[in-house]
């Protein structure tokens, strides 16, 4: 096997977007702010209002672990008090803000970073929302990118296998794959020629992914950058392994908040 690498010629247009930077959420949704049906019951019952994805807002064991952009509503049936014991997670110096309010109105922002009690005066019946609203995750992970996969040779066709575990999927269409894991993708060649494909590649922690192509014994490294490389290579009819041998994934910022306990007081009722 033998192995070219050369520039090619068109510029970089375009920033691969894959897995360089996670922000959740992209957008905050507002708050319902339309009068509803209350279904008060004593004590309240607090139920899922929204959450931005599958796993945002979970409960787990009687704790409320807010994990992006969510809130939690529960109708009251009269005015009391609220105790909400809390902590956060804090990210980028700033910590998890719990929203509450009641319909319209606004009752409390809190930011909670150590875990504390916090009381709030519910001055009337009507639907309690609890929203944690400035969710924040980032992440950076090195991926490689292999473009316009072709084979030359007697013959045209290829085989390729891309396993789920190296984070990538194969587009046949655009003959294109991501490898952002060290699980080695196939190439079976139908017989002797010459594979022809470019490469490109996003950086995390200051370095760019590296190729490994391993078809028998022989071995060629790639390391690519930011910009599309041509590679070619002399191949024979066997399976030809490609590997991300310096793989990395790490999380940077994530900002989060667990609700411990949750209580709502009612008032006792006047005397007549």
């Amino acid at each position: 096997m033998r192995l070219a690498v050369g520039a090619w010629a068109p510029p970089l247009l375009a920033t691969l977007l894959l897995g360089t930077l996670a922000l959740r959420p992209q957008a905050t949704p507002g708050l319902p702010l339309t009068r509803q049906a209350l279904t008060c019951t004593a004590p309240p019952t607090f139920r899922v209002g929204y959450e931005s994805g599958e796993g945002a807002l979970r409960l787990d064991g009687g704790q409320y672990r807010f994990q992006g952009v969510s809130w939690l509503e529960g109708d009251l049936c009269g005015p009391g008090t609220l105790l909400i014991t809390a902590d956060g997670e804090v990210a980028e110096q700033e910590a998890p803000v719990l929203q509450i309010s009641l319909g319209r109105r606004v009752l409390l922002r809190e930011p909670f970073a150590e875990r504390r009690t916090v009381r709030v005066e519910v001055p009337s019946a009507g639907r309690l929302t609890l929203a944690y609203l400035n969710d924040l995750y980032r992440s950076e992970a090195r991926v490689a990118t292999l473009e316009g996969l072709r084979f030359e040779g007697s013959c045209e066709a290829l085989d390729i296998a891309v396993p789920p575990e190296t984070g990538g999927t194969w587009d046949p269409v655009r003959k294109t794959v991501s490898l952002v894991a060290a699980v080695p993708m196939t190439v079976v060649p139908c017989g002797a020629g010459e594979l022809r494909l470019r490469t490109v590649g996003q950086a995390a922690g200051g370095a760019f992914p590296v190729l490994e192509f391993r078809q028998g014994k022989e071995v060629q490294r790639v390391a690519t950058s930011g910009q599309r490389q041509q590679v070619r290579l002399r191949v024979v009819g066997s399976p030809l392994k490609i590997t991300l041998v310096n793989p990395l994934f790490q999380e940077l910022a994530d900002r989060n908040l667990t609700v411990h306990q949750l209580e709502f007081r009612p008032d006792s009722p006047s005397p007549p």
